[in-house]
């Protein structure tokens, strides 16, 4: 199926109206637009980010040719149209092969522009709020912006769950961020009380420096916190050696990422080694602690399978299942793309 900028139009005006929360709410300013096939259209999806927004097409899919050379500008237009309402000014196009493995590292010079496919070039990053909280995005920074949307409910109920813990108990907790990215989650727990601190841990010394932005621009002081620079499970084989104990452990992986022989790191995938992942986390967890653990694995996110994979690395521990918030509206008709869990296990 083909589709034409006008009959895009409607198809966005069209989803805009299921998600009525959203629309005017200065709270939240990132959000999902369009979510593919659940919105009409396969392989488009559409990040509002304040006055900017990303209009992301899957090549093999009914959208591949919205993100072609040729044809972004008028598909960019038309979405600006139906977004310029909202307070959004351009519209900047991510073209996604579905092997990103095959680029090499390298992805199509759109990706980095600061010309968008419509509108007026925006700054270099935006710092937006979601929740009250303030996270620095950059929407020609590559393939990622910064933010995963879909963890939006979560980071609010880590933020929660830290806030009741510190008034429930005699100790702040400490809370571990793992493939922290730019440390979204560790801001959320910080945010809570000014007596937590976390740990973030990611092998890219340049997000972990985003992450202390974050952090900044929330008035925390990242030297009161850690960004350690190290791949998850080696930070956890080592937490395990120091007897270093956590209340809060976040496990949000990639689906795959490549080995670092120079590091003696190697590749994961999600598959094969989120079971390892969860007993090693187990292993760093305080008595009656939590663990939350999420994926975007295809291959995992069945909810059942998901849970399978949970207790496969919990072992013989008794668990306590923890309930999550609902997915938001935006992202309510997406089932199969993400999956979370939230448990403490018992010690052995």
């Amino acid at each position: 199926m083909s589709i034409d900028p006008t009959a895009l139009r409607k198809l966005v005006d069209h989803a805009l109206r299921s998600r009525p929360t959203l629309k005017g709410n200065p709270n939240c300013e990132c959000w999902r637009v369009f979510a593919g096939a659940a919105d009409g259209l396969d392989g488009l999806f559409i990040d509002r980010y304040g006055p900017g927004a990303v209009m992301i097409t899957y090549e093999d899919t009914a959208a591949e040719h919205i993100g072609a050379p040729g044809a972004r500008q008028a598909f960019g237009a038309a979405v600006l149209d139906a977004l310029a309402p909202l307070g959004v000014q351009a519209v900047y196009a991510k073209p996604f092969v579905r092997d990103r493995s095959r680029l090499g590292g390298d992805g199509p010079s759109v990706l980095t522009s600061e010309v968008p496919a419509a509108g007026v070039p925006l700054p270099e990053h935006l710092d937006l709020t979601e929740h009250g909280l303030r996270l620095r995005v950059r929407l020609f920074d590559g393939f990622s912006t910064g933010i995963f949307l879909d963890q939006r409910s979560n980071r609010q109920w880590v933020r929660d769950r830290c806030l009741r813990t510190v008034k429930s108990s005699d100790r702040p907790p400490r809370v571990l961020n793992t493939f922290a990215y730019t440390c979204a989650f560790g801001v959320a727990a910080a945010s809570a009380h000014e007596s937590i601190i976390t740990t973030n841990i990611d092998v890219s010394p340049r997000y972990l420096d985003w992450g202390k932005q974050n952090y900044e621009i929330n008035a925390i002081d990242p030297k009161a916190h850690y960004f350690t620079r190290m791949d998850t499970l080696e930070f956890l084989s080592l937490a395990r050696r120091k007897t270093m104990r956590f209340d809060l452990i976040i496990l949000d992986p990639p689906t795959f990422a490549a080995a670092n022989k120079r590091r003696n790191i190697p590749a994961w995938k999600a598959e094969r080694d989120y079971p390892r992942l969860i007993k090693e986390a187990c292993e760093a967890l305080e008595p009656g602690g939590v663990i939350l653990a999420s994926t975007n694995c295809t291959q995992l996110c069945d909810p059942n399978r998901f849970r399978a994979v949970v207790l496969e690395g919990v072992g013989p521990r008794r668990i306590n299942w923890l309930d999550l918030p609902p997915a938001p509206e935006d992202f309510a008709g997406e089932t199969g793309r993400f999956v979370a869990s939230a448990f403490s296990p018992a010690l052995r």
